[in-house]
């Protein structure tokens, strides 16, 4: 969690001293578009790394990759509805940490669908903007799913473990998800914009990783792959563990993070009440937040 926790920090020190150099500047209202513009959509496309937390390893210890592609409507001053759908990684091991003995491992592509809220510290618009670059703090939060279907590789095969039911519980492959997080935003053009997110995802599940409750036992499995999948301690000197023991902790539900890089993209902005604005040059006096 250290470097989640790191950048969330900072999204919370920078803000503050933005907000401490412009409080006294008007983030201005501009008449050239006949009125208030506070409305805009943008598409958004993005890239970064993803890391699961859970029985087998934590945030930061298997980074892995993640793509999304969304949109983003503001809808009223500081608020806007996001949407998104993403393809991620996830991956944890017990090899290296205090849980070797277990020696269980998996891998997983997954993808991810929400909707949620965000708001900006500054009403700070797109289509508004004159020359120089706008720092914007953001905090959000939302609600969705994402689908997952964990798996391992014994003897060199790859196994679906879900379908093996490790645990003798036949979960679902799919699960809701509370994403929470915190970014910073760069528009470097009335139309482009940059934003450097984190993001913890809360689940309903605790079988991102197939592991959760407790050993099904050998001897009450007649399947000899579904066995060894169950229990790969014998691969590393271990007994076969008796049934009912523990495997993992049903107590805590698994989750997973993550760090992005979003590209922005105004496609239209939209004055108060909801008409398409498309003046044919903008200028603007207001200062920018930051200069170049």
């Amino acid at each position: 969690m250290r470097f989640l926790a790191a950048f969330l920090v900072l999204c919370v020190v920078l803000p503050l001293q933005v907000a401490a150099q412009t409080r006294k500047s008007n983030l201005f209202r501009s008449k050239e578009y006949g009125g208030n513009v506070d409305r805009s959509l943008k598409i958004t496309i993005g890239g970064g790394v993803s890391s699961y937390n859970g029985d087998l390893n934590s945030v930061g210890e298997r980074i892995n990759t993640i793509f999304s592609g969304g949109i983003m409507y503001k809808f009223a001053p500081h608020v806007s509805l996001r949407g998104e759908f993403s393809f991620y990684r996830l991956s944890g091991t017990d090899a290296g940490g205090r849980n070797s003995f277990r020696n269980l491992s998996f891998q997983s592509r997954n993808i991810e669908a929400y909707g949620g809220i965000m708001y900006e510290l500054f009403d700070v618009e797109n289509p508004m903007r004159g020359q120089g670059l706008i720092i914007n703090p953001y905090v959000w939060g939302g609600l969705g799913f994402t689908t997952f279907s964990p798996y391992t590789t014994l003897d060199n095969t790859t196994y679906f473990l879900r379908r093996y039911r490790t645990e003798d519980v036949a979960y679902s492959g799919a699960a809701a998800v509370i994403p929470l997080g915190a970014g910073i935003r760069f528009e470097v053009s009335r139309r482009i914009g940059f934003s450097l997110e984190g993001t913890y995802r809360f689940t309903l599940t605790d079988y991102l990783d197939d592991v959760s409750t407790t050993y099904i036992g050998s001897g009450n499995v007649t399947d000899n792959i579904r066995a060894r999948l169950a229990d790969r301690g014998p691969e590393v000197g271990q007994p076969f563990r008796e049934a009912g023991s523990q495997r993992g902790n049903p107590n805590r539900k698994d989750g997973y993070a993550t760090l992005m890089l979003r590209f922005e993209y105004l496609l239209w902005p939209f004055d108060r009440f909801g008409k398409p604005q498309c003046p044919p040059s903008l200028k603007l006096t207001r200062k920018p937040v930051f200069k170049r």
